[in-house]
């Protein structure tokens, strides 16, 4: 087969496959990207040899790890206003890198570089899976964020340090100086741009096109192109896409609709097929290798062990629940694995144990930290089918009229549909057409962006108009929450048999309802 059309193959099933692995995992309670690193090994190399990363996979692959590392800046950012959890971070990260970088050396054998990198992937932790576990528990709200500002710096720490390793600054000796002067100079200016220009350029092209598709592709075609340029002089671009999106992460949180469709290009089309790539680099999966990968991770966790407990004193959590706090894996550390096997700072053996160890520290983790963190309570009685039951007795117009209706007509000024959802309270806004049919609903947060920007005369057709369900006027009002489940919407249109809109339902308009009803 033609290598091209392979390739378009080749990515469906990354993409396919990956993504269902993941739900199948997520729905054993088990860590979800753990299942497209399986997949990946099942169908690569390692075991079927089914697929293997082609030159025009590797590139997808590769700009999957620009932008999980994109992502990991803007969602990962730590708050460094506690001083204690950060310097424990940094002094785990320092003792766990230092006895696995001598348990790899003098263990395992593995070489110089090998051992380098090793000691940084099994000694970091990834923030983000450790955040997801967190808010599976009701863990005490203090010391479940002062364990993930511990996690934060330590991955911080991680990434910032292996920039040395992918510019050879270290390894360079008789040239450290200028090398680490190059190295922070690069940083510096990263920093500086994402702190100071990026955002300009943004708010500009929001002002300047009045479009929220401009500012997302500006965004991605300035990740793109920061990458360029960090390669262009001896940086790693996926690095840069990290600190370009850490020092970025204010504007586009603020943002909603922009950080919505990064999130969806990077965790809906460029998640899967990383972790599925994952798997596919691995060699062929033997006996010994799997041994020796275990070997990895069992002394890894050892080494673990030995920093929570030395950090102890500074977070106050207890040594075993510390150790499972930063034994969270599967993320940046294997964007930054990959990474050092594509410079060819270690061996695809060596990036295959490391893999195996990530992999059973990912579903590790987060078992045993679940373990000894008390869990959510759950309710005996399910809310939902109560609710059910209460509005199984009235319409959906019935339920519209508890709160007034909140509806603005699109070419109205913004200003006018900003006086009128702050009389309303409201945060979400129905819009009709000239003929009174729902054509969508907006936010007040983005009306509010739009009218800081000097805009607050323009329709309001001119800010994004989002999708909104619509229900009938005479359907049980018990349709409304399977509505609000299905779209994740805050607003639902009601309208007549001609689809005009007679009424709006608001979340906490079905809680107003009950309560009012008694």
């Amino acid at each position: 087969m033609n290598a091209q059309l392979f390739a378009l193959l080749e990515l469906g099933l990354l993409l396919l496959v990956g993504k269902l692995s993941e739900e199948a995992f997520s729905k054993l309670g088990l860590t979800s990207f753990v299942g497209a690193i399986l997949a990946g090994i099942i169908l690569g190399p390692g075991l079927t040899g089914a697929l293997y990363p082609s030159p025009y996979v590797s590139e997808f692959i590769s700009l999957g790890i620009v932008f999980i590392l994109f992502m990991a800046g803007v969602e990962e950012r730590p708050s460094l206003s506690n001083a204690r959890p950060v310097v424990a971070g940094l002094l785990a990260f320092m003792l766990s890198f230092v006895l696995i970088y001598m348990f790899s050396t003098y263990a395992l054998k593995l070489g110089y570089e090998d051992s380098l990198v090793t000691g940084i992937v099994l000694g970091m932790v990834s923030a983000g899976p450790f955040s997801r576990t967190i808010g599976e528990t009701s863990d005490n709200a203090k010391r479940g964020r002062d364990l993930l500002i511990e996690t934060l710096s330590m991955e911080i720490a991680a990434v910032v340090f292996f920039s040395f390793i992918a510019t050879k600054a270290i390894s360079i000796s008789s040239e450290f100086a200028a090398a680490t002067i190059r190295l922070l100079a690069v940083i510096i200016i990263i920093v500086a741009f994402s702190k100071f220009i990026l955002h300009r350029i943004l708010r500009w092209i929001e002002i300047r096109f009045k479009s929220w598709e401009a500012p997302f592709g500006v965004l991605v075609g300035m990740i793109l192109i920061v990458g360029f340029v960090a390669e262009s002089v001896g940086f790693n671009s996926a690095i840069a896409a990290f600190l370009l999106g850490a020092f970025a992460s204010t504007h586009i949180k603020e943002n909603a609709y922009l950080l919505e469709k990064l999130r969806a290009i990077t965790f809906g089309f460029f998640e899967p097929m990383f972790f599925m790539g994952l798997g596919l680099y691995m060699t062929k999966l033997t006996p010994y290798l799997f041994e020796v990968g275990i070997a990895a991770f069992a002394l890894s966790l050892a080494a673990k062990a030995a920093s929570a407990s030395a950090v102890n004193p500074l977070v106050k959590t207890g040594t075993l629940k510390n150790m499972f706090a930063i034994s969270h894996e599967g993320g940046v550390d294997g964007a930054i694995l990959l990474t050092a096997l594509q410079l060819s700072l270690i061996a695809p053996a060596t990036y295959s144990l490391a893999i195996i160890a990530v992999t059973i520290f990912a579903v590790m983790a987060p078992v045993g930290y679940r373990g000894i963190a008390p869990a959510k309570e759950r309710p005996t009685v399910s809310p939902v089918k109560f609710v059910e039951y209460r509005l199984s007795g009235t319409t959906t117009l019935e339920l519209s009229k508890t709160l007034p209706t909140v509806a603005v007509n699109e070419n109205d000024p913004i200003i006018k549909a900003l006086r009128l959802a702050s009389s309303l309270d409201a945060r979400v806004m129905a819009v009709v057409d000239s003929e009174g049919r729902p054509a969508g609903y907006v936010n007040v947060h983005d009306m509010f962006r739009v009218a800081s920007y000097g805009l607050e005369d323009e329709p309001v057709s001119s800010v994004q108009v989002n999708p909104i369900p619509k229900i009938r006027a005479d359907e049980p009002a018990s349709r409304a929450l399977d509505e609000f489940r299905l779209s994740e919407s805050q607003i639902i249109a009601v309208v007549d048999d001609d689809g005009k809109l007679v009424g709006t339902i608001l979340e906490r308009e079905v809680l107003r309802y009950l309560l009012s009803s008694g």
